[in-house]
């Protein structure tokens, strides 16, 4: 069985200001202590924000367990010093003071070179790994997955508010990243050696410390011997974040299976994956199959019947197709935030976001095993 796990990365805000909020180093290590779902919480790039990087997964009904244990214990303890805890991809409104960044050497040294973007990193991702049986097989898997990173960035679109008004995109934060080093699609290699020799390319620069550096939207990590799906921005609620990782799963499973058949040109995936923060699932997306347009609602049930002898088993089918059915009658998250934002503005939004944070899942099957 091919396992999974989730990276997801959340926002304090201060109820009083409805701005990021400033943890204090006592209270930051009381949010650092939850245990809640197994995994482990750490802290991220500004100290607005926390990340939850989740146990291994085997199936949909641990994972659900996992993420809503750790959402609820976090919303609690953050409640309990005045915090409230949202997973927007973006902050939706900031303070005009630059942001303030995690104590550390790294994060410290990485802003020091980049101050103007550190100024305002208030972004919150979700990294779905995979895990690899090799490390050759994370190539053919990268190389497999790359054209179908648009479709997973307009599925996980979750940012549109910035500054507390519409940022015209459903995924701000997929723009906003796109200043970073190496950022968009990965290019398409050759082998697990063209993919070292590379890296350690890049690696000469001085401007890149480390793999970590680099901002692909999917990347082979050496030190979980897992594949990183970076592409989606954090989901408002726990059972959207598991319904795309076991789509993505299905995606990495079928490219180990099929090789690579079209070969879509570089500036067409760039083009497809901005058109998808641009428009989220609302307009029309790039087919993996022939790079050509078609309604996104067509690709998401063209991708689906695809899918069928790639999921591991009735369940995962059933999640999935019950969790794309219900994104596209009630909306991504970004189309949920926007519905939110215009019955009642910045506070309506975050009042949404706060109550979806510890949503019920609804997700036929899995519930009594999730125990939620």
């Amino acid at each position: 069985m091919t396992t999974f796990g989730i990276e997801e990365e959340f926002l304090l805000m201060d109820r009083g200001t409805q701005l990021p909020a400033t943890p204090a180093p006592q209270q930051a290590e009381t949010l650092l202590a939850i245990a809640a779902g197994g995994g482990k919480a750490t802290p991220e790039w500004l100290t607005c924000q926390l990340e939850h990087t989740s146990p291994v997964f085997s199936d949909a009904a641990m994972a659900l367990e996992s993420l809503v244990s750790f959402r609820r214990e976090l919303a609690a303890v953050a409640g309990s010093m005045g915090f409230d805890a949202a997973a927007t991809g973006a902050a939706p409104d900031i303070a005009v003071a630059a942001a303030q960044i995690t104590p550390g050497d790294r994060y410290h040294r990485l802003a020091g070179m980049s101050p103007a973007i550190a100024a305002d990193q208030y972004l919150n991702g979700m990294h779905v790994h995979i895990g690899l049986d090799t490390l050759h097989d994370g190539v053919q898997a990268l190389n497999g997955l790359r054209p179908w990173l648009p479709l997973v960035v307009a599925l996980g679109a979750n940012s549109p508010i910035w500054r507390g008004s519409d940022s015209g995109f459903a995924s701000w934060r997929s723009i906003h990243y796109r200043r970073w080093l190496a950022n968009g699609i990965p290019p398409q290699f050759d082998s697990l050696a063209d993919y070292r020799a590379r890296l350690d390319a890049l690696l000469r620069f001085d401007v890149v410390e480390s793999p970590s550096t680099l901002a692909w939207l999917t990347r082979i990590s050496f030190a979980h011997g897992t594949l990183e799906i970076r592409a989606c921005d954090v989901q408002l609620e726990a059972g959207d974040a598991v319904v795309i990782a076991l789509l993505i799963r299905a995606l990495v499973r079928m490219a180990l299976d099929t090789p690579v058949l079209t070969r879509i040109p570089p500036e067409l995936l760039e083009v497809a994956t901005w058109q998808s923060a641009k428009f989220g699932l609302s307009g029309s997306l790039m087919d993996p199959a022939t790079g050509t347009q078609k309604p996104a609602a067509d690709l998401l049930h063209e991708t689906l019947e695809r899918l069928q002898p790639y999921f591991e088993g009735a369940e995962d089918r059933s999640v999935v197709q019950h969790g794309l059915e219900r994104v596209l009658s009630h909306g991504t998250g970004a189309e949920r935030q926007r519905r939110a934002m215009q019955g009642g503005g910045l506070s309506g939004l975050l009042t949404h976001a706060y109550a979806s944070l510890t949503a019920r899942p609804d997700l036929p099957g899995v519930l009594p095993a999730a125990r939620c």
